[in-house]
């Protein structure tokens, strides 16, 4: 809710749900899961998130998330 306080979000946005989907990101990645939601509205031509938005941007970064813990030795 904090990262994504100067953006359109929709009232339908459900920020406890999103809480619990994110609760091993740092500060950093929910910073990331809402630019990625702004971004995938953009590509939509949407004028503010809705809740998809954000649930498409958490699936985002995780799957950034999983393919940067890949460490060799």
């Amino acid at each position: 809710q904090i990262h994504s306080r100067k953006m359109n979000v929709s009232p339908n946005v459900n920020f406890q749900e999103l809480a619990r989907c994110t609760e091993d990101f740092n500060g950093a990645q929910c910073k990331a899961v809402c630019v990625e939601a702004g971004m995938i509205a953009l590509r939509r031509g949407a004028t503010e998130l809705s809740h998809e938005d954000f649930m498409e941007g958490i699936l985002e970064v995780q799957a950034k998330k999983k393919k940067d813990l890949q460490y060799y030795a």
